[in-house]
């Protein structure tokens, strides 16, 4: 006959065959200490590498470089956007002179004159736009005097394409004044730029 189990005899004691001997969980207990000193010794490496590779991709020299990357990646796409925006226009301007030209009636062409010139100039500032974002591409540097042309190009058109019959006097002074602080501007850098050459 099998002797019967009795599970626990007194409060407090252990069944000696459902539980591992003391000796043997502090071999296991070390090995999980071992086991996360282990990991935790790697992880900290590897967050230290981390942030060496982060400190060093930050540094003055490569950071420039990728801020240097990211306008040129930008310029290009808005010389992209620019030819897109010309060749649209020049489109619409073909299409407007095609209409003008052989439906208006004789005589009344000189009526939209001033918008054929107006969409002309667009162009034209559209172009000078691009040769902006062109030169900063080809030298990395904005070239003032490309934008004061272009803003004075952008003047010039809303003085030829101006309804005398529509604006008030302030208006027309507002051109002037801008017209006049463009070209003192304009030859402020031109003559900067013939003495540092």
């Amino acid at each position: 006959m099998q002797k019967k189990k009795v599970p626990f005899q007194h409060k407090g004691q252990i069944d000696k065959i459902s539980f591992s001997h003391p000796r043997n969980l502090s071999w296991w207990f070390f090995f999980f200490l071992f086991a996360v000193n282990f990991l935790l010794h790697r992880g900290v490496q590897q967050m230290r590498k981390l942030f060496k590779r982060i400190a060093e991709n930050t540094k003055d020299d490569k950071f420039m470089h990728f801020i240097e990357n990211i306008e040129v990646l930008v310029s290009k796409l808005l010389s992209l956007f620019m030819v897109i925006v010309i060749v649209a226009a020049i489109v619409d301007l073909g299409f407007f002179l095609f209409k003008e030209l052989f439906y208006t009636p004789h005589g009344e062409f000189n009526a939209v004159l001033f918008e054929i010139f107006s969409l002309f100039l667009n162009i034209l500032i559209a172009l000078e736009i691009l040769e902006n974002i062109t030169g900063y591409l080809k030298k990395h540097v904005l070239q003032i005097e490309l934008v004061i042309v272009t803003s004075l190009i952008a003047v010039a058109r809303k003085i030829i394409i101006l309804d005398l019959r529509k604006v008030t006097g302030i208006d027309i002074i507002g051109l002037g004044i801008a017209i006049l602080a463009l070209s003192i501007s304009y030859l402020i850098i031109r003559f900067s730029n013939k003495q540092n050459v």
